[in-house]
């Protein structure tokens, strides 16, 4: 039975983002010593920022479909499907990061559980993801 799953853009990831944009910026601004360099770097620091927090500000949502039966994983983005045969799972204890490989196309989806709808969602897919792994190997 195919399972389906919506995964969203991170708070905590985007939380995260800006906290370690700060901390460099506050080592630029202690260390670095000429004064033109130090504006330049906390500059370069700024703007790489900007742009990561705008770039997952605008993440579009997933849909992530799960076939147990036929080993497959569909993902579904701004309407565009993909199907994957290939994949693999790196699971610990607080997150996971799926590895989706095609011919042509090879995504990374890291799944930290503040992604999903629920708490159960995220369970239920890393579930459907060590049932079909587990299945795969035998």
């Amino acid at each position: 039975m195919q399972q389906h799953f919506e995964i969203h853009a991170s708070p905590g990831w985007l939380g995260l983002t800006i906290a370690v944009h700060v901390l460099i910026a506050l080592a630029i601004a202690v260390y670095v010593e000429p004064t033109a360099m130090m504006l330049g770097g906390l500059l370069a620091v700024g703007l790489l920022a900007e742009r990561e927090c705008r770039s997952l500000l605008q993440q579009r949502t997933i849909t992530l479909t799960v076939n147990p039966h036929s080993a497959t994983i569909g993902l579904q983005q701004g309407g565009q499907p993909y199907f994957f045969v290939k994949y693999k799972v790196y699971a610990t204890r607080w997150f996971a990061i799926l590895k989706l490989m095609d011919k042509r196309n090879t995504r990374t989806l890291i799944l930290i559980p503040d992604r999903f709808n629920s708490i159960q969602s995220y369970r239920r897919l890393r579930l459907a993801l060590q049932t079909m792994d587990r299945s795969d190997a035998t």
